[in-house]
């Protein structure tokens, strides 16, 4: 009886041992390819010095405006965040000056003279609706023309549109 519950003992106690390493080596082994906190893939370049200083001038609050074909003026104010969201805000402006306010929001980016948006959520009239993530649609990149800390020109790629916002206050309001 004695020999039984030490070999039972003794077998408990090995697949014990067998469970801690197998989780040990599956734990590290998952590290194997995040070599920092940042996630880094080891076998991608690091970002250069000019790529995140675009990351960092694009942040904050940038305004911008155009005419429309139609007559109609448009105006803009765009807060891209350090995490990667951004959310805009349109006015447009009929010919009597009545305004109507459209709202979108999502996730931004830039890589190398790339700028790029992914639509998550829009809301016109006070109604807010997500939108399909599936839909190619929502997702658009940019060529950057320029970019320093007071101007932000850049073109649609599949458009063409050209955009030229400029640098304002956090705090910076339409009138």
């Amino acid at each position: 009886m004695f020999v039984k519950k030490t070999k039972q003992l003794i077998l408990i106690t090995m697949k014990k041992i067998i469970l801690i390493l197998i989780v040990t080596i599956v734990c590290s082994c998952s590290t194997l390819f995040r070599p920092n906190s940042k996630n880094h893939d080891m076998y991608s370049p690091e970002l250069s010095n000019n790529e995140i200083a675009n990351w960092n001038t694009l942040t904050g609050r940038w305004y911008g405006r155009t005419l429309l074909k139609n007559g109609l003026k448009r105006e803009w104010i765009v807060d891209r965040m350090i995490d990667g969201q951004y959310s805009i805000a349109f006015y447009t402006i009929n010919k009597d000056g009545k305004i109507r306010k459209q709202t979108e929001g999502g996730e931004w980016g830039v890589s190398g003279n790339v700028y790029f948006t992914i639509l998550k959520y829009f809301s016109m009239d006070g109604l807010r609706d997500s939108t399909d993530l599936s839909d190619p649609y929502n997702r658009d990149t940019y060529k950057i023309l320029k970019l320093n800390d007071k101007i932000f020109e850049y073109k649609h790629i599949r458009t063409g549109e050209k955009f030229k916002l400029q640098k304002v206050e956090p705090n910076f309001k339409l009138e």
